[in-house]
């Protein structure tokens, strides 16, 4: 673009305009984002329990959603006509007199028992008394909260049903939205913070995990992904948290203050003071800014 014109002004109007300056210099640039989130569950630590063969639930070890629950523990009894045939089916390949075709059919009968989720402590009684079980253990797959709780006493379920639904929150996900000209230096693993209104005073560290592949057509905002470890269960999904995700410094950058740059749509200048009164706009190229 062509030079712009020098434009001088005298003294008591630079005074009366309360015009300021700033020199330019080079320095650190801490390139960093800060946005609002939200916690979530981790996916990756979500179990969804579903029985493996059609039955009724005789009995139900626990009453509501929210109880905490560890790996292993009876969550429900199964009534499943399936696994009462797979159990008679197992009886029958340990009887003496079939044990001649080598075993192979008592592994059968087994692995199809371990296929529809009969608990291994259950198979070792049955093959120990030989006596079936009318209805079968679920077990909790991972140690962590009830989050959901379909199941009822007496209630029918199929393969479909999610009778319930664990999960760890030992570590949860924040999600976040950042502006199309924040992302260029984002990357997984870089660090991020994250408060939280219900404990003003504390303030988590974790990090980058994923940054999903497209933009909101709306809002030209990315979604990030956020990992933070959760050990006191703390963090509840569904809070609202003040993020800051932290990039490093950038070296040897000329800066100038933000409120120094003109942007006017069509090009970005700023003011330079040629000294005794003069000023002349110069047009720039601005990088990034750092946050306030």
């Amino acid at each position: 673009a062509g030079k712009h014109p020098t434009v001088s002004l005298s003294g008591a109007v630079v005074q009366n305009m309360g015009v300021r300056t700033a020199r330019v210099d080079r320095g650190t640039l801490w390139k960093y984002v800060r946005t609002l989130g939200r916690v979530e569950y981790d996916e990756t630590r979500l179990a969804h329990v579903h029985p493996r063969a059609e039955g009724w639930i005789e009995g139900l070890s626990l009453r509501a959603g929210g109880e905490p629950a560890e790996k292993g523990q009876e969550l429900a009894q199964l009534y499943a006509p399936e696994i009462l045939s797979a159990q008679v089916d197992f009886l029958l390949a340990l009887q003496p007199r079939q044990r001649g075709v080598a075993g192979v059919k008592v592994d059968k009968a087994r692995n199809l028992l371990r296929l529809l989720d009969v608990p291994d402590a259950v198979i070792r009684e049955l093959e120990r008394t030989g006596q079936t079980h009318n209805t079968v253990p679920v077990l909790a797959p991972i140690d962590g909260i009830v989050t959901k709780l379909m199941a009822r006493e007496g209630m029918y379920v199929g393969k479909s049903t999610e009778m319930f639904t664990v999960a760890d929150l030992s570590r949860v996900w924040v999600l976040v939205d950042v502006f199309e000209h924040q992302i260029a230096w984002l990357r997984p693993g870089l660090s991020a913070t994250i408060r939280v209104p219900a404990h003003p005073d504390r303030q988590w560290e974790g990090k980058v995990d994923y940054l999903y592949p497209d933009l909101d057509p709306k809002t030209r905002t990315l979604r990030v992904r956020l990992v933070f470890d959760n050990p006191n269960l703390t963090l509840k999904p569904n809070m609202f948290a003040t993020v800051e995700i932290f990039g490093g410094p950038e070296k040897a950058v000329l800066k100038i203050p933000a409120e120094a740059l003109i942007v006017t749509g069509e090009r970005e200048s700023v003011v330079k003071a040629l000294g005794d009164g003069r000023f002349q706009p110069v047009d720039v190229v601005s990088g990034k800014q750092h946050a306030a």
